[in-house]
């Protein structure tokens, strides 16, 4: 079950992504305009880092001439909930801050445990240590907005990501003057959990209805391959010699100049 919520909430988190940058672009600010389209969603593509390790993430997002993944998103089941903080090391960290947002939603699957939904995300930071610039993945944001009980938490409160954060600097000088934001509430975050338990739980119950029904069917069957007979094999035998004994006879009457 864990694995098809996983998937449902991965695709709508994607698709309030899109949808907005597609306002984006039609939008006033030409600027914003501009930039959103060429802002593309990047899948789960292998991400290497630089101790030759290499992540999946669940998805992700970037300008089109951005090197490296720039948006991030982990979705994690409550067993992973501590290995969300390395990942984002390892994504940021990994592109030398690069990669601008971490978005890791976390759920808890067990039902003795509750239902609560958390989501966190993380940001390169630079602090000076021992008269040195040190590069981190810190911790920006964290809010819980499902309840143990399974009610909606802060629905009001919301997740921005920046249009400047689908790309970095030195590639994008300029990257600062970028304005407009995707903005998620934390309402929308609920109702994506809600609905992808919801969709699986019919989806389950469906199959088990469907196994237990009583139905007779009739599936097609399939042909064996067709096997040479014993007929069939001598007489191709019989044609190879024919051929054969023919180019012999052409290759005698052959007269050099």
């Amino acid at each position: 079950m864990a694995g098809t919520v996983h998937e449902f909430i991965v695709d709508e988190f994607k698709g309030l992504v899109r949808d907005q940058l597609t306002d984006i672009r039609r939008g006033n600010d030409r600027v914003a305009a501009d930039f959103a389209r060429d802002v593309r969603a990047r899948g789960s593509p292998k991400i290497v880092n630089e101790d030759e390790g290499s992540h999946c993430p669940d998805g992700s997002f970037a300008h089109r001439y951005a090197e490296v993944e720039c948006v991030i998103l982990e979705v994690s089941h409550s067993q992973q909930r501590q290995d969300l903080p390395f990942l984002a090391d390892e994504y940021i960290l990994g592109s030398n801050g690069r990669t601008q947002v971490v978005i890791g939603i976390d759920l808890e699957y067990r039902e003795e445990k509750g239902k609560e939904a958390r989501v966190t995300v993380w940001r390169p930071r630079y602090f000076e240590e021992d008269g040195e610039a040190v590069l981190e993945a810190a911790e920006t944001e964290t809010g819980i907005f499902r309840a143990v009980d399974g009610s909606l938490v802060d629905g009001e409160r919301i997740l921005r990501i920046g249009l400047k954060d689908f790309w970095y600097w030195p590639d994008c000088l300029r990257i600062d003057d970028i304005p407009g934001e995707i903005t998620i509430l934390f309402s929308q975050l609920y109702e994506m959990v809600q609905e992808a338990e919801a969709t699986v739980e019919r989806r389950d119950h469906g199959h088990r209805k469907i196994q237990h029904e009583n139905q007779l069917k009739r599936r097609r069957v399939r042909s064996p391959p067709q096997q040479l007979t014993e007929s069939d094999e001598e007489r191709f035998k019989a044609a190879e010699k024919r051929v054969k004994r023919q180019l012999s006879d052409e290759d005698s009457d052959y007269i050099p100049e």
